[in-house]
């Protein structure tokens, strides 16, 4: 099974921001306890594509990420609704990039100098073979001091949570 990751990470140091982020937008979704100053959460409905709703609900940064192992990543970051730094990378035949709306300097307040030249370097894959090995979408969440990332959606979260929510400590559940 390829892994399909879609999750929102809220610059803030409380989960009651995602939560209410989440109402605004009049999403169901189950939001994280923040870690690093990231608040995660994730949402009904994705698309692989920012929501337009969370967007304009969202009063503090907001970081859209997506990681389709088999099919490319992609993530935005927006201050209000604005995007202020963005890249995808798309991989089936052939690998394409869209880097038009990266902003190296809107990240440079988040990430730390040497681990930002670090995924920059790996923006513009050679081959499959670079793309595999150095897998940016990874980095860039390392980076971004993220731990809930991986293996990360909504559909994931809503067949687990009701079953066993012991396996997510502090998770809160917006309905």
């Amino acid at each position: 099974m390829s892994e399909f990751s879609e999750s929102y990470h809220l610059r803030s140091e409380r989960i009651e921001d995602a939560v209410e982020l989440l109402r605004r937008a009049d999403r169901k979704g189950y939001a994280y306890p923040p870690v690093n100053g990231w608040v995660t959460f994730v949402a009904e409905e994705g698309v692989f594509e920012p929501d337009r709703r969370i967007v304009a609900a969202a009063c503090q940064p907001l970081l859209h990420y997506v990681s389709a192992e088999d099919h490319g990543w992609s993530f935005t970051l927006f201050d209000r609704t604005e995007v202020i730094s963005g890249y995808r990378c798309d991989w089936d035949d052939e690998i394409s990039y869209d880097d038009s709306r990266y902003s190296g300097e809107a990240l440079r307040h988040l990430v730390p100098s040497a681990q930002l030249d670090d995924f920059e370097q790996r923006l513009h894959p050679a081959d499959f073979d670079a793309l595999f090995e150095i897998e940016p979408a990874k980095i860039l969440a390392q980076a971004l001091g993220l731990e809930h990332y991986d293996w990360l959606a909504y559909d994931y979260v809503a067949g687990s949570f009701p079953v066993s929510p012991g396996d997510f400590p502090g998770v809160i559940e917006v309905k």
